[in-house]
């Protein structure tokens, strides 16, 4: 298309990608330690993708302060880039669909 729609897409695959990771590698950090404290703590560890690694590393207190801040910023990049693909989608879906349009009146 042109290069507001690259840009678009460029920044939210980065926010995309950068959350994703943040949030498995928080993940990763906490589940073999909440694993060891039995299946009581491990549960909703196991069973809450989001939220419970979040709790159990809020839980333990220091020793997981970097699995904290790495949930937490997961969750920030995510959120921003579901913010820009809803604010900015529709426009450039609208402009792909006139295009589409555009270019099969030509035919």
């Amino acid at each position: 298309m042109d290069n507001s729609f690259l840009a678009f897409a460029l920044v939210t695959s980065l926010l995309l990608a950068g959350g994703v990771t943040l949030l498995l590698v928080g993940y990763i950090n906490t589940l073999p330690a909440a694993l060891a404290r039995g299946w009581r703590v491990a549960l909703p560890v196991v069973l809450l993708p989001v939220a419970g690694p979040l709790w159990y590393a809020w839980r333990e207190g220091d020793e997981f302060r970097r699995a904290r801040w790495q949930l937490i910023a997961a969750l920030i990049l995510l959120a921003l880039a579901g913010a820009v693909i809803l604010a900015l989608g529709p426009y450039f879906a609208e402009r792909l669909v006139a295009e589409m349009v555009e270019n099969a009146k030509m035919r």
